[in-house]
């Protein structure tokens, strides 16, 4: 499947780095299909065919190379064997080498002088032949025709498409070559070739040469194949229908001098191929393209070296991601991070990124030196590689996140901690304000007892009275604003919580927030220490509450911000804790939450001017001492 696609990859390549150009060094002779319906239906008599050798000639081809096999002996065979013996084309035949057991027709002819078939070369199951009396094989017949002869069997792909060619094809011991390679080694003037195993890393697994090619040797793949180089748009390729030739309308010097591929692209002789420019092409596409490579040196091949070169830019890519993702250096001195941290939520992006490098320099080097690295695995290594990191930071991430907005939100309210995560640092006001109800509550006594107790002691005591007012203050669905000293802020309809509405009425505020003076009193009874220690008053707590309009948010510069509520209301309420040992109740509310209350269960101190204040505010208690009141209504 991997295979198949970076194939399908390749064929992408060579389709848009096609060169358009007049290729006049082989010139296609076509039996199309206006040749057919002008000369007839093929197969064409053997003096129209001897006729068409002969015409090729005249013309002055210096090769003719056949893609068609003359199976069928016929009346008039003397004819087309006088003109192959005379002008000495290289013919073509065919072997069943993948398609199972095929009969055998013909005789074969062009074997190679190897001893044996040699690896790595696959062995034909059947094969179809020129007719003997062209091969030169029936008793009696005239000398042999020309010895170079080369099969035209395909590589065909599990998609259809052919993107290689077995060089050389074993049948019963002998070894016969393709047909690009037979039409080389007669240009050459060549008999023979030597197979030799590629022996450095840029060398392929194997290579053909013989003496009289001129360009080198030969690579092909680890399989024995040729890769099909379809750099040269089909169009490049001039193209001559067989009736012209026939009927001698070729314009003149045209084959002078050129190499002509006889075949055909007609329907019905089936010899229609997929390739990268179509799914139907002439199967003659694969030698024009297969010999103008081997003319040119530029048949491409997989280095035996492609495997090192693929861990290597898979290895690169991976350290590139390694790198981005690498957590910034510390400046001890400044406390900062040197750079930022890329997002790592990029990484799959940059992985991509480096695929694409990796396809274009693919392509480049196939375009350019003809190597086929190959670019797929560690493209998709990478790409796995950068989704995996890119997954695992995420993660990584969103558990800091979810760690960073816990320890935030216990040192916050939970609703600014949430906030505050999904925002970026600022330095403008941001802030609103609220019609809330107020609970301040302080330890009295508190500074006397931290200095004649030891740090440890004090600090319990503290730790359980800000535990339990946490628990009371957000069971009645308030929020713990701050912590200030030995007292507790708490508001009701302040902020609400993620997802959450405000609650409804603001009197509905009001009665949770004196519940929870009330509930708090009675739990700090167990907290406080009681006796107080020796030569100490005891330790006692006031409750300040009030409702009115209070402002709340962040204030500050981005590097240092707070949050906090201030307010007319806050003010109010810490006024009132003072006030708690003067006028001996240890609950006091203001008149803004007494009027929310309608004044049920409250006792009235009078008015006082409270400090810091202009105007004179009516005090109300709740009386803890006096059973007989009654309860504030409550839901």
């Amino acid at each position: 499947m991997l295979t198949q696609l970076e194939e399908r990859a390749g064929d992408l390549v060579w389709r848009l780095g096609a060169e358009r150009k007049d290729e006049r060094r082989l010139i296609v002779v076509d039996v199309d299909e206006r040749s057919l319906r002008e000369v007839g239906p093929w197969p064409w008599p053997r003096a129209t065919q001897a006729k068409l050798v002969q015409q090729i000639a005249a013309l002055g081809a210096r090769e003719q190379i056949f893609d068609i096999v003359f199976t069928d002996p016929q009346a008039e065979d003397a004819a087309v064997v006088q003109a192959v013996q005379q002008k000495r084309p290289v013919l073509a035949q065919v072997f069943a080498l993948e398609q199972g057991g095929k009969p055998s027709v013909g005789q074969l002819a062009g074997a190679l002088d190897w001893s044996s078939c040699p690896a790595p070369f696959g062995t034909a199951s059947g094969y179809l032949a020129n007719f003997a009396a062209l091969s030169g094989q029936t008793p009696g017949a005239a000398p042999p025709a020309p010895a170079h002869v080369g099969h035209i069997t395909p590589r065909i792909a599990s998609d259809g498409f052919v993107r290689h060619q077995p060089a050389v094809i074993c049948f019963q011991g002998k070894s016969y070559p393709a047909l690009a390679l037979a039409a080389l080694m007669h240009g050459a003037a060549e008999h023979g070739l030597a197979l030799e195993r590629g022996s450095s890393w840029l060398e392929p697994p194997w290579k053909l040469s013989a003496p009289g090619f001129a360009l080198g040797p030969i690579p092909l793949d680890q399989r024995g194949d040729l890769r099909v180089s379809w750099r040269l748009h089909p169009d490049s390729f001039i193209s001559l229908a067989a009736s012209d030739v026939l009927a001698g309308r070729v314009p003149a010097g045209l084959l002078d001098q050129a190499w002509v591929l006889v075949g055909s692209s007609a329907f019905g002789l089936n010899d229609a191929i997929a390739t990268p420019f179509g799914g139907a092409g002439a199967g003659l596409q694969v030698h024009a393209q297969v010999i103008t490579a081997l003319i040119d040196g530029r048949t491409p091949y997989t280095p035996r070296g492609a495997m090192l070169a693929q861990i290597l830019a898979a290895a690169l890519g991976a350290a590139l991601l390694l790198l981005l993702a690498r957590k910034p250096q510390q400046n001890a001195a400044l406390s900062q991070p040197l750079r930022q941290r890329f997002p790592v939520v990029l990484l799959p992006l940059v992985a991509s990124l480096w695929c694409a490098v990796l396809w274009v320099g693919h392509a480049a080097l196939l375009g350019r030196a003809a190597l086929w690295l190959g670019w797929l695995d560690p493209a998709l290594f990478v790409l796995a590689t950068g989704s995996i990191m890119g997954i695992l930071e995420h993660a990584q991430s969103r558990i800091d996140r979810d760690r960073l907005y816990t320890h935030l939100s216990s040192y916050l309210p939970a609703p600014v901690a949430a906030a505050l995560a999904l925002q970026a640092p600022s330095s403008a006001i941001k802030a609103s304000t609220n019609q809330v109800s107020v609970l301040f509550a302080d330890i009295r006594n508190f500074s006397a007892y931290c200095e004649a107790r030891p740090p440890e002691e004090a600090a319990a005591v503290l730790h359980a009275f800000f535990s339990t007012a946490t628990r009371v203050v957000e069971a009645e669905g308030g929020v713990i604003e701050a912590f200030q000293g030995d007292a507790i802020l708490a508001v009701w309809n302040g902020e609400p919580a993620p997802g959450a509405t405000q609650s409804g009425s603001s009197s509905d505020h009001a009665q949770r927030a004196l519940q929870a003076a009330i509930k708090l009193q009675a739990a700090m009874q167990g907290v406080l220490p009681d006796p107080a220690p020796a030569g100490l008053e005891p330790l006692s707590l006031g409750i300040g509450a009030e409702t009115g309009p209070a402002m709340a948010g962040s204030f500050g510069l981005a590097s240092r911000r707070t949050h906090m509520v201030m307010g007319r209301t806050v003010t109010i309420a810490s006024r009132l804790v003072e006030m708690t040992a003067e006028l001996a109740h240890p609950i006091l509310v203001g008149e803004g939450l007494a009027a929310q209350l309608g004044g049920a269960g409250l006792e009235s101190m009078g008015t006082f001017l409270l400090d810091g204040m202009r105007k004179p505010h009516h005090i109300y208690a709740y009386p803890l001492h006096a059973a007989q009141l009654p309860a504030p209504q409550l839901h």
